[in-house]
């Protein structure tokens, strides 16, 4: 209920909420829907008190005197590790173990004030991460060449250019016919992908071999798809890359080939 004389809402907590907050895919920006594990950007006012980043793995459950805790869908409590905290964003990982449907995440600063939203958790939100933090664009990637003579070489595909001051696109030169090519792109809310074969990936409409889909060790909700490209990309320029996990489909981004 609206409180009009505070300003004020009661959310189903049971107690007073005096912010709104709004939480997407850290990587994508979507609100559709949220992934267990997945890393998640919430933007608001007053979150926090101070502006904090986490120094330390394991993630803390507090970050600058403020929280984060999910009631999922079976009523189920637990608290987020927190990577950042400011007073207009929280960036958090949805806690495993949350079940799916209708949640209600809030947040409680220092001072005591509590902003709090429903969300819908869901298997996977796939969310592919981009080199300027935009959600489009570059993705966030590496290439890997495999040679004949099994020298393996590391590739950017994006350089930042400081006259235009953003990143541009390094090309992918297919080289010679005998290497192989395989893109592997950083995302967030894939691992739970049902199988791989339920994960598509095209680039300028051609198909591109999913090989790998899920976590990156060592990493906190951060997962990582490993595509092989086909060497009928070649002189295409640039293309749309768009990737589909359980009929889901990912923020479009794109790639450059020589």
């Amino acid at each position: 209920a609206f409180n009009q004389s505070t300003g004020a809402t009661t959310a189903a907590l049971g107690f007073l909420v005096v912010n709104q907050m709004v939480s997407v895919s850290a990587a994508s920006y979507s609100t559709e829907s949220l992934a267990a594990e997945s890393i998640v950007a919430a933007f608001g006012v007053q979150l926090a008190t101070v502006t904090e980043v986490a120094a330390s793995v394991p993630l803390p459950l507090a970050l600058g005197g403020t929280s984060i805790t999910v009631r999922d869908s079976t009523g189920t409590e637990r608290q987020s590790p927190l990577f950042y905290v400011s007073p207009s964003q929280v960036n958090y990982q949805i806690p495993p173990g949350t079940a799916s449907g209708t949640a209600l995440i809030y947040a409680n600063n220092r001072d005591g004030l509590l902003a709090a939203q429903t969300v819908q958790i869901a298997n996977v939100s796939p969310g592919l991460f981009t080199n300027d933090a935009s959600g489009t664009g570059l993705p966030a990637a590496l290439l890997y060449r495999a040679q004949a003579d099994g020298t393996l070489t590391i590739e950017n595909i994006a350089r930042y250019d400081s006259e235009q001051n953003r990143f541009v696109a390094v090309p992918i030169d297919f080289g010679p016919a005998t290497d192989q090519l395989f893109l592997v792109l950083f995302g967030s809310g894939l691992r739970f992908r049902s199988s791989l074969s339920a994960v598509t990936c095209t680039l300028g409409g051609v198909d591109a071999g999913v090989e790998y889909v899920g976590g990156v060790g060592g990493l906190v909700g951060l997962d990582q798809v490993n595509l092989r490209l086909p060497r009928n990309l070649e002189g295409r320029g640039e293309v749309s890359l768009r990737l589909t996990v359980d009929g889901k489909a990912a923020n479009a981004v794109t790639v450059k080939i020589k």
